[in-house]
């Protein structure tokens, strides 16, 4: 073929067999024309590109892109139908569509990590989820930690039947089902940060008790406890002033153990239903919805993104504050 020629494609019409030729054939001769990939842009009904433009887009002359753009913010009310448009001396076919934004939505410029499926952009939801359960964690680390220790420092300091009853005691509460608990105080209260912050304080005070217990148990027989007594100084002043600050060892390097394992509580209850009323931002919650759309990948990554990273940078901070307090089994001279 001669350069810049057109390729075309030769057809000859149905016949039927014949004992002699016929006087003229009819033959049929179509242009090869290249499959040409449809150029998509999205506008919004102000009238603004959205995306990626194609540069077919840009090829039109700007009366030609003021009449479709016209075209496409009419089409938000009613459907509308467009002869093929010629422009430059090209044919182009036009259809629109108008795209129904159901929730939950995927990421967009404006919304980068999606919309949920109440209509609320992710991201937000997620950052104040972290504070939710910071706030959360914070909370009952320190509730825990102050009826643990208080618990535990009457067991260590007077011992004897005071110590047996309170074991008995503590087997007897660890052995309630806290879930079933929640449950029914939620179904009677109604759900809330302040009864779910109760409830689970007065089951998680039993871990860190027995430290405390221990510590109590070794440090009440040393002499500056024995000194304080000869000085008649009462037995509360004893635990709070002299004993206790002694004691805190354990209990410190326990808190961002004790903080990672509260925020992971609060949204395995999110996610079960049993934790924070709505509209609460929660990373369980977060997970519900996902649990409800499967395909909205969004909803899945960036809570679970969000729990990961907080707990890690939780364990992380707990093992340095316990390699900070714990004592070193050797030491080298230079």
């Amino acid at each position: 073929a001669a350069p810049g020629a057109a390729e075309a494609v030769l057809t000859l019409s149905t016949f039927a067999p014949r004992a002699a030729p016929p006087a003229t054939v009819r033959v049929l001769l179509r242009e090869l024309v290249p499959a040409v990939r449809p150029a998509h842009v999205e506008i919004g009904a102000d009238g603004r590109t959205h995306g990626e433009v194609p540069p077919e887009w840009g090829a039109l002359s700007p009366a030609a892109r003021e009449d479709l753009v016209r075209l496409a913010r009419e089409s938000y009310e009613a459907p509308v139908f467009r002869d093929p448009l010629l422009d430059n001396g090209r044919l182009y076919r036009v259809e629109f569509r108008k795209n129904d934004v159901s929730w939950p939505y995927r990421p967009v410029r404006g919304h980068w990590c999606g919309v949920d499926a109440a209509g609320r952009d992710v991201l937000a939801r997620v950052l104040y989820a972290l504070r939710t359960s910071l706030t959360f964690g914070l909370l009952l680390v320190a509730l825990s930690m102050t009826l643990g220790v208080a618990f535990g420092a009457v067991q260590g300091y007077y011992g004897g039947r005071v110590d047996i009853a309170g074991q008995r005691f503590t087997e007897i509460w660890s052995a309630l089902p806290f879930l079933y608990i929640m449950i029914l105080l939620g179904s009677v209260y109604g759900r809330g940060l302040v009864l779910l912050l109760v409830c689970y304080g007065l089951f998680n005070w039993i871990g860190i008790s027995s430290y405390a217990r221990a510590e109590f148990f070794r440090l009440r027989r040393q002499p500056f406890v024995d000194a304080a007594r000869c000085l008649g100084v009462p037995a509360r002043r004893i635990m709070a002033r002299h004993i206790l600050p002694n004691a805190l060892t354990p209990v410190i390097t326990f808190v961002p153990f004790s903080l990672v394992g509260a925020i992971g509580v609060l949204a395995a209850l999110d996610y079960l239903g049993f934790g924070l009323p709505p509209p609460t931002p929660s990373w369980g919650e977060l997970l519900q919805q996902a649990q409800q759309f499967r395909w909205a990948w969004w909803l899945i990554l960036y809570p679970s993104l969000a729990i990961f990273t907080v707990m890690l940078l939780g364990v992380f901070i707990g093992e340095g504050v316990r390699d900070a307090y714990d004592p070193r089994p050797f030491s080298r001279m230079e």
